[in-house]
């Protein structure tokens, strides 16, 4: 039996209407009965009291499918409890037949639409899970009606009326109900008119969207109103031409109809509308970083286009050519964020006697396997670090995350941490060697203290993969850098990095040399040297040194250091004047030293 103070509530939502006229969600009715029970504390509530509470607090629409149901409502929320498991409420498994049954009851004989819409689409929802069966047609028609009344009469907010709506038109098409897909039709068509506001383009162009776009076969539309459609949104986007943001909206609409009915013509004057608007937009001008980000977003439209019209394909040749002309002062449009972060004296005295206290006569050969090990990056600890910073701060990898190159070049775009978290990886790994990067200068600066470059260049000749060096140009690199002189000294080390590499793939039986398609072979670069895992593994990481992510992320990876690249192709070369760019190339030559014969 139902709680007397619940269901004198519910029947004045029956009754009143008006009530609803300033409804905010389900979720309040869901309070409310909460609120009703918390009164009686020694009160027990019953199947029905639990049944009536579950079905306002479902979340409609559920975006997220971490519940793993599959279904159109989801849980309020998924929290830990104590014990570190994840609990849902409301929970799927609570819902039985008889609950169901219940539903379904109070959907036919209810009378208010928010109330019977809420229970009918319950049992359709849940039905199939639990039951293993499709609810009644009955109980699915009175989703679709209470749903048209709902937005008929206003009971929700614009948002939510757009929601009921949209639902109710798939369930219509769900079951060809020719009728109800009509009547949803002509409901959607005038809840547009009645809720659009230019300035926010979330009320207007659903419309269009759905009726023209995503089930134009399975909507009759009249003439006069796929005209009154394109028409209405045409005259809005002469409306807000001068605001890129609302034109973004209204132009990706009108660019895939005008694109599904092969129209070049008008495809490419929307699209025209927008580039123009992106470029005059001052807010879009008014530094390098969202100058560019304007004209990287006209050129992936055109982009998108390109492969099936031809005009789509010259505009995105040209639109190529504008970016690489743009003239940009990044000086003046990136900040620079600095943090200050206090290392007591003792504790890099302590870390330096580490890494150099050593007394044996090998002591040189230990010290560079020491400098090796200690400055790299341990793919373990990022993850661990990644995935805490990520759920304390959620909302900055929720966001796509652009990635400018030293040149002031989009070289990336990354998405959400889940949709990829790979390369999030690559750039949050990064950032923690740059972070380390004092301390391995302050080893750097060590080294050239206790050993002269003589002795070092020594070193390096003995190593294996240096054997067959130049030993002339190793004494130049190795030269430069003990003199600081960084700039020579990183130019020299990029290719003695290269042929290195080149010579440990030989050493271990890989391949160096591949056909040219001339009767002649060329050899292979470095990209095409560093996908010998195999090689790599046997060599480094059976002792658990991942040193091949290392060699990519500082060599050749676009969102890491991209040094070879960058040197080879002359970009970013400002970066070769400082001693970062030296000491990761010093360090990466001190890995390859390493390399012993059996």
């Amino acid at each position: 039996m139902l709680h007397l103070k619940i269901k004198e509530y519910l029947e004045s939502l029956e009754k009143e209407e008006s009530t609803l006229a300033f409804f905010r969600g389900e979720h309040e009715i869901a309070k409310r009965i909460k609120d009703i029970l918390k009164e009686e504390r020694e009160y027990e509530p019953t199947k029905e009291d639990v049944a009536e509470q579950m079905a306002f607090d479902f979340m409609a629409e559920y975006s997220n499918d971490n519940s793993g149901w599959g279904t159109y409502h989801g849980p309020m929320f998924v929290l830990p409890n104590d014990k570190g498991k994840m609990v849902e409420y409301p929970s799927i498994k609570r819902i039985d037949q008889e609950m169901l049954e219940y539903w379904a009851k109070r959907a036919r004989e209810s009378e208010s639409p928010i109330l019977s819409s809420r229970y009918a689409d319950l049992v359709v929802d849940f039905s199939p899970k639990v039951l293993n069966k499709n609810a009644d047609v009955d109980v699915l028609q009175k989703v679709v009606d209470s749903n048209i009344a709902i937005c008929e009469k206003s009971l929700a907010e614009p948002l939510d009326c757009k929601r009921k709506i949209k639902r109710a038109l798939n369930l219509s098409i769900q079951i060809n109900d020719l009728k109800r897909i009509e009547n949803t039709k002509n409901t959607i068509l005038q809840l547009e008119k009645d809720i659009a506001v230019d300035d926010k383009p979330g009320l207007w162009g659903f419309a269009f969207k759905w009726l023209l776009l995503d089930f134009a076969k399975k909507v009759t539309l009249e003439d006069t109103e796929k005209i009154d459609l394109i028409n209405e949104l045409e005259e809005k986007l002469k409306r807000i031409e001068e605001n890129p943001w609302l034109v973004e909206n209204a132009v990706s609409l009108l660019a895939e109809y005008y694109a599904s009915q092969k129209d070049e013509e008008n495809l490419m004057r929307v699209l025209g509308v927008l580039e123009n608007s992106l470029k005059t937009n001052e807010r879009s001008n008014s530094d390098a970083l969202l100058k560019t980000h304007a004209y990287e977003q006209i050129h992936e439209i055109y982009r998108k286009y390109a492969s099936r019209f031809p005009e789509a394909e010259k505009a995105n040749k040209r639109l190529s050519q504008e970016i690489g002309q743009l003239d940009l002062d990044w000086e003046k449009s990136l900040k620079e964020i600095s943090v200050e972060t206090e290392i007591k004296k003792e504790d890099i005295e302590n870390y330096l006697k580490g890494i150099f206290e050593e007394s044996k006569d090998d002591k040189l050969e230990i010290v560079m396997a020491k400098i090796a090990v200690s400055h790299l990056p341990k793919k373990d600890a990022v993850n661990k670090q990644l995935d805490d910073v990520s759920s304390k701060h959620p909302i900055q990898f929720l966001c796509t995350k652009q990635v400018i190159s030293d040149d002031g070049v989009p070289i990336a775009k990354l998405s959400t941490l889940d949709e990829d978290y790979d390369n999030h990886f690559q750039s949050y790994a990064l950032q923690d060697m740059q972070f380390g990067s004092f301390f391995l200068s302050l080893t750097m600066d060590e080294l050239r203290k206790q050993f002269s470059k003589e002795r070092i260049l020594e070193y390096f000749e003995k190593s294996v993969v240096f054997e067959n060096e130049n030993k002339k140009y190793l004494k130049r690199a190795i030269s430069a850098y003990w003199d600081e002189d960084y700039l020579v000294a990183s130019h020299l080390f990029n290719p003695l990095i290269e042929s290195g590499v080149r010579e440990l793939i030989k050493i271990c039986g890989g391949l160096v040399l591949k056909p040219n398609g001339l009767n002649g072979y060329d050899n292979v670069l470095l990209r095409g040297l560093l996908k010998n895992e195999q090689i790599f593994e046997n060599v480094f990481s059976k002792r658990g040194y991942n040193v091949l992510f290392y060699f990519r992320l500082v060599l050749t990876e676009k969102i890491g250091m991209n040094l070879r690249n960058d040197f080879a192709h002359g970009l970013g070369k400002k970066k070769f004047f400082g001693r970062d760019a030296s000491d990761r190339l010093f360090h990466i030559l001190i890995w390859l030293s390493l390399v012993r014969r059996k």
